[in-house]
C-alpha cells in the first residue's frame, strides 16, 4: 500500500468534537515524524490501535469482553502491530478476542478516533510503561447467536451487554462517554442508511423512462410474460435469454399450453439454458395455475409465492410489475445496489442481509405505491447496466450518486461483501459414444438432484483405458468391434465440475440398457445437456 494512502482514512474523518480533532491531530503528526513505525506497538510514545465497536443488529446490546489488565467489560481491539488494514485488524480482534465467526462493518468509515492514554503494566509477565493508543474505531455488527469464547490469557468473560447495563459492567468511567458516543453513532449510521434508501425512489423514477433496455418481455407486461422472463433470467445472461423468450413463447404462448405440453417438450425448447428444474417447474406451476385458478395468474404475493419455482424474488417481480402491488423483489443486482448505497459490508448472499434491506425496501414501495412497477423495473436496470458487480460501479452516470453513502465514503468499489465460497467439487467421468449402424445410444436420468430427467451419453466413473471401456460395453451386450478415443471436454455446474474423457465404440449389437436414436432424432426431439451435447462433434 502506498504510504500516502495509509493515513487517508484519518484525513477524510470529520473530528465531532474538539477530543477527536485533537486525536486526529496528534496521530497525522505521529505519522509524520516517524512514518510506519507509529503502526507499531514498540513505538513506546504512542501506536496505532483498532477497535471494533460490536452491536447486534438491532443495536440495543454491545459484544464486551472482560480485560484482565483493566478489569472491566470494555471493547474489543489491539493493536496494528504493522499492519495498515485498519478495519481488517478490527474485525480480526473481534474474532480472536471473542469467537464471533462474521461480524462486519455497518458502515466502511471510521466510527471514531480517540487518544487513549494507557497505565504502566504487565503483559505476560513483562513490565510495560505507560504510553498513548492512537485508537481507530470501526462500528461493527454480529449476530447473538453465535457461539463466544473468550481469550484465556488476556480476559476472562465475552457477553453481549445491554446498552441500558453498560455502565454497571465498565469499571473504567472514563470510557462510559466514548461507549455513549460510539452508541449514539452507530444508531445515527443506521438512520443514514434507512434515509438513503428512502431517497432512492424519485432519482429512480426520473431516470428509468430514458434509459431502460428495449426488452421482449417489457413491450406487454402479463404474469405470463413477466413471470416466465424472470424464471429465464435466473442464472443466465440477458442476450441469451431474449431468443429463448421469443421461442418458448412462440411454442408455449400461454399457460395453458404449457400446462399440457409434455415434459420432454419444454425441457427440449430449454436445452442449452441449464438448471433444468426451472422448466419442470414452470410446467408444474402452469398446471396448478390451470387446476387452481382457471388459467387466470393469482393476484396476490402469498398465491404467487406458493407457486412451484416461485421464490421471493420472483413473487415481487410479477405482484408489483404487473399488479402494482408494494411487493419489492429483490436479487443480488438490487442487493449490489442496496450494498453500496447503504455501504454495508454485510455479505449479501447472508440470510441477515435479508432480513436489514427488507423492510427499508418495503416501506420504500410503500411510500410509492402508485410507483411500484417502475421501481421494480428500476433498481433491476441500475444494478444490470450502472451498478455493475466486480468493482466496476459507473458511479458518474448512476442516479443514485447523490444518496450513495458508498459513493460519498469511497467504499463503492469494495462493495457488496459475499460470503467466501467453497472450492467446487470436481467429477471424473468417461463417456462413452456407443453407435451400431446410424443409432446411438442415450439414457435418460431418473436419479434425483442434477440434470434429472434429461438426456445423456452413457457414462462411468472414472478416466477409463479402451480395455476397460470394451469390458463395460461387453457387459451391456453391445458387442464392442472399435473403440478409440475422442477428446476431453470440461463442463461446470454451480457446485460440481465435470472432467469427461470421450471414448467412440462401434458396437455390433443395440442393447437394450439404451434408447437408440438417430443422430437427427436426437438433436430435434430429446433434451441432451449441453454437457453431453458437446460431445456430438465427436460422433
Amino acid at each position: 500500500m502506498d504510504s500516502q494512502n495509509i493515513w487517508q482514512p484519518i484525513r477524510d474523518y470529520i473530528p465531532q468534537d474538539a477530543a477527536e480533532r485533537a486525536a486526529q491531530i496528534a496521530i497525522l503528526q505521529a505519522a509524520a515524524a516517524d512514518g510506519e513505525d507509529v503502526l507499531l506497538r514498540e513505538r513506546t510514545q504512542g501506536h496505532i490501535t483498532c477497535s471494533g465497536f460490536v452491536m447486534n443488529p438491532t443495536l440495543d446490546k454491545v459484544l464486551m469482553v472482560y480485560h484482565n489488565i483493566y478489569d472491566s467489560y470494555a471493547w474489543t481491539g489491539g493493536h496494528a502491530d504493522g499492519s495498515p488494514a485498519f478495519l481488517e485488524t478490527a474485525i480480526r480482534e473481534v474474532q480472536e478476542e471473542t469467537g464471533i465467526k462474521a461480524p462486519f462493518a455497518l458502515m466502511g468509515a471510521l466510527l471514531s478516533l480517540d487518544c487513549l492514554p494507557v497505565k504502566a503494566h504487565v503483559r505476560r509477565g513483562v513490565p510495560v510503561a505507560a504510553h498513548m493508543h492512537y485508537n481507530l474505531t470501526y462500528g461493527l455488527i454480529a449476530e447473538e447467536k453465535e457461539r463466544l469464547h473468550h481469550k484465556p490469557d488476556e480476559n476472562s468473560d465475552v457477553a453481549w451487554i445491554p446498552v441500558s447495563d453498560i455502565a454497571a459492567a465498565c469499571r473504567e468511567p472514563h470510557m462510559l462517554p466514548i461507549y455513549e458516543k460510539l452508541i449514539q453513532r452507530m444508531r445515527v449510521w443506521k438512520q443514514w442508511q434507512a434515509e438513503a434508501v428512502a431517497q432512492m425512489a424519485m432519482p429512480l423514477l426520473a431516470w428509468y423512462p430514458t434509459h431502460a433496455r428495449d426488452l421482449p418481455w417489457r413491450r406487454n407486461c402479463t404474469p405470463y410474460r413477466v413471470w416466465l422472463s424472470e424464471i429465464m433470467l435466473q442464472q443466465t445472461r440477458v442476450e441469451t435469454v431474449k431468443e429463448y423468450f421469443t421461442r418458448f413463447l412462440a411454442q408455449f404462448p400461454d399457460v395453458y399450453a404449457l400446462a399440457e405440453a409434455p415434459q420432454e417438450a419444454v425441457n427440449k425448447c430449454w436445452e442449452g439454458l441449464g438448471y433444468y428444474s426451472r422448466a419442470a417447474n414452470l410446467r408444474r406451476a402452469a398446471q396448478a395455475i390451470v387446476q387452481t385458478y382457471h388459467g387466470e395468474f393469482p393476484r396476490t404475493y402469498e398465491a404467487v409465492r406458493a407457486l412451484p419455482g416461485i421464490g421471493d424474488y420472483t413473487a415481487g417481480a410479477i405482484c408489483s410489475i404487473c399488479y402494482g402491488l408494494p411487493t419489492p423483489a429483490a436479487d443480488g443486482n438490487v442487493f449490489r445496489v442496496l450494498a453500496r448505497v447503504m455501504d454495508c459490508y454485510c455479505a449479501i448472499d447472508r440470510p441477515l442481509w435479508k432480513r436489514i434491506v427488507m423492510p427499508l425496501l418495503t416501506a420504500l414501495y410503500q411510500a410509492h405505491t402508485s410507483d411500484c412497477a417502475t421501481l421494480t423495473q428500476a433498481l433491476i436496470e441500475v444494478g444490470a447496466t450502472v451498478c455493475l458487480p466486480g468493482g466496476n460501479p459507473k458511479c458518474g452516470e448512476c442516479p443514485l450518486s447523490l444518496c450513495c453513502l458508498g459513493r460519498l465514503v469511497g467504499d463503492a468499489q469494495q462493495l457488496p461483501k459475499r460470503t467466501p465460497k467453497k472450492p467446487r467439487r470436481t467429477e471424473t467421468m468417461t463417456v462413452l459414444l456407443l453407435q451400431c449402424g446410424e443409432k446411438i445410444a442415450v439414457r435418460q436420468r431418473t436419479e434425483p438432484g442434477l440434470l434429472h430427467g434429461l438426456w445423456e451419453f452413457p457414462h462411468i466413473p472414472g478416466e477409463c483405458t479402451v480395455q476397460q471401456v470394451q469390458q463395460q460395453v461387453e457387459s451391456w451386450g453391445c458387442v464392442p468391434e472399435t473403440v478409440h478415443q475422442t477428446g476431453e471436454r470440461r463442463h461446470v455446474f454451480t457446485h460440481v465440475e465435470w472432467t469427461m474423457h470421450g471414448m467412440h465404440c462401434q458396437c455390433g449389437a443395440m442393447s437394450t440398457h439404451f434408447v437408440w436414436k438417430t443422430m437427427r432424432e436426437i438433436v430435434k426431439e430429446l433434451s441432451l445437456p449441453t454437457a453431453f451435447r458437446q460431445f456430438l462433434a465427436d460422433l
